[in-house]
């Protein structure tokens, strides 16, 4: 939640970011701490059956579920290409992996990875989510005996 409030608070105006990892990864919950990083007081939910959402705060907050799209196509159908990179917009695309070929090249990119203990290692990927101070998310393991 944390990770998603810096990332909400440092959002520019019309940027994209393509969210992968697998089931259970925590997706959504990333997508909650944006929603609160734009000063979203709104309960958000995966919109894995409706595909697209829209929450207003400082931004207008699209979070948008590829997951049960059969394709690119299917997603110019819905119209979610005219809400990419729009004015005044940040989208969140969970599963955007599906639709890579058609987001905007100035993307960015967040892939979380459950490790077999349970952990997850989450990458950045892209100009200004790599300028954000992440050290203090950093957490040191110590091995306890």
């Amino acid at each position: 939640m944390a990770l998603g409030r810096a990332i909400g608070h440092a959002a520019l105006d019309g940027a994209v970011i393509s969210c992968r990892g697998d089931l259970g990864a925590g997706k959504t919950t990333l997508a909650k701490g944006i929603a609160q990083g734009l000063g979203i007081a709104e309960s958000i939910i995966s919109p894995t059956y409706t595909i697209i959402s829209e929450y207003y705060g400082r931004l207008r907050f699209v979070h948008i579920d590829a997951y049960r799209l059969s394709g690119e196509d299917e997603f110019f159908q819905t119209g979610g290409e005219e809400l990419l990179g729009a004015p005044g917009t940040l989208c969140l695309i969970e599963w955007g992996e599906r639709i890579s070929t058609i987001l905007p090249p100035e993307s960015q990119q967040i892939t979380i990875t459950v490790e077999e203990s349970g952990d997850r290692l989450i990458t950045i990927e892209g100009t200004w989510m790599e300028q954000i101070d992440w050290k203090r998310f950093a957490v040191r393991r110590e091995v306890i005996q």
